[in-house]
């Protein structure tokens, strides 16, 4: 005979109803916490009938793995192919992420400007002491129009003259998106104290905003081509890096001109004045040529005998009396003052151009003829109140001096 499974029902799966197990089977609890069956056989003292005897039990005496409020082991099952794919996809996003970090951590460690105000004022100052122009640009935000004088081979002149060293950042002021960077520094032995505005640009990082630069002004060299540590200056302003310069003519006019206040400049903090002194005069070669082109042009009016001789000493053919002088008649004759005046000519400093060179007023000429007709009569005449000799103006741009006169 065939007795009543004590086992709980199984629930229904998809696919057809599974049949009961055969022969006795030990009643327990079901997975889900529920109470035993209520048609499951009970003996008359509440507890279960088991067919081989209480002693044989094979649950008695141990606390049930399954009690009330207990889950049971879930049924295991195959991973679906979306969640492998899904792993894979959450360990690849880790590993990126990882990557990522490790990435901003080099680019951090390479771009070191980065950090902080002060390591970019260093890092700059660094750039310099390299002779890196190009480098030392990337750390600049200024606005800088001309970068004719910002070049390594400038940079490198630069050192030669006078090495930037004893760098030390000394203070670093925050203010609003900005800090102050204060530096200490000598340039060949010349110290220096300069500020940098430093700011924090909107995509990140830090770049020198003023302060990096040095502009100088060479109001006193209008005209005149020069040349910074080898490179050629242009316009009325000049852009350069902190450090030492050095002034140089063409070769075709160093040998009648000089550069006077330019010995040891040094480019560096306030130095907006610093070419203020800075001219360019005639040197001892280049007064004599002056004096021997002035008093040549003179000698050769002087010795003309027509009407129109230059240097300011032409005669009308008519003079305001009416008498008519005739051309190739005339001599013409340097006072005592004029002679005197030409001898120890000098030039005048000039503020407009340094390559057109003055000279002072020489004086009065005098002149006459040997034909002057008047009321019908002819003869020898003096011409009063004629041209002198006023100021000279020599211009050395070409190299070669032409004299003019006003």
């Amino acid at each position: 005979m065939t007795e009543p499974s004590d086992q709980p029902e199984k629930p229904q799966e998809t696919g057809g109803q599974v049949p009961p197990p055969q022969g006795p089977v030990p009643q327990h609890p079901s997975t889900d916490g529920s109470t035993p069956r209520a048609d499951a056989p009970q003996n008359g003292a509440g507890t279960q009938q088991y067919p081989y005897g209480a002693s044989q039990n094979p649950y008695a005496g141990a606390p049930s793995p399954y009690a009330p409020g207990v889950a049971g082991p879930a049924k295991r099952r195959k991973l679906s192919r979306g969640g492998l794919i899904g792993i894979i996809a959450g360990a690849v996003v880790l590993v990126m992420i990882v990557v990522t970090a490790a990435g901003i951590g080099i680019s951090s460690a390479i771009r070191g400007a980065q950090g902080d105000p002060k390591s970019i004022v260093t890092d700059y100052f660094t750039a310099l002491q390299d002779g890196d122009a190009k480098q030392a640009l990337s750390y600049l935000d200024e606005s800088i129009s001309d970068k004719t004088l910002l070049t390594d081979d400038v940079l490198k002149a630069s050192a030669k003259l006078g090495k930037i060293s004893k760098v030390k950042l000394t203070s670093a002021k925050e203010s609003g998106s900005t800090t102050t960077v204060t530096a200490t520094f000598s340039v060949g032995s010349t110290p220096v104290t300069q500020e940098f505005t430093v700011y924090k640009a909107y995509k990140g990082g830090y770049s020198i905003l003023s302060g990096g630069t040095v502009s100088l002004y060479p109001s006193m060299l209008d005209g005149v081509t020069v040349t910074v540590n080898g490179q050629e200056a242009k316009g009325d302003s000049w852009t350069v890096f902190p450090g030492a310069y050095q002034l140089a003519l063409p070769k075709t006019l160093e040998e009648s001109f000089s550069i006077s206040g330019a010995d040891d400049l040094v480019a560096a903090g306030d130095s907006y004045d610093l070419l203020s002194d800075v001219k360019v005069e005639l040197n001892e070669a280049g007064v004599k040529q002056f004096r021997d082109a002035v008093t040549e042009a003179v000698n050769a009016c002087i010795a003309s005998t027509s009407l129109t001789a230059g240097c300011g000493l032409d005669i009308p053919a008519t003079l305001s009396d009416g008498t008519a002088v005739a051309d190739g008649t005339i001599t013409r004759t340097l006072s005592a003052d004029a002679q005197a005046n030409l001898a120890n000519l000098e030039p005048r400093e000039t503020f407009v151009n340094p390559l057109q060179v003055y000279g002072d007023y020489i004086g009065s000429v005098k002149a006459s003829s040997t034909s002057c007709t008047q009321n019908g009569a002819t003869g020898g005449c003096d011409i009063l109140f004629g041209p002198a000799l006023g100021s000279p103006q020599v211009d050395f741009t070409s190299g070669t001096p032409v004299v003019r006169w006003d």
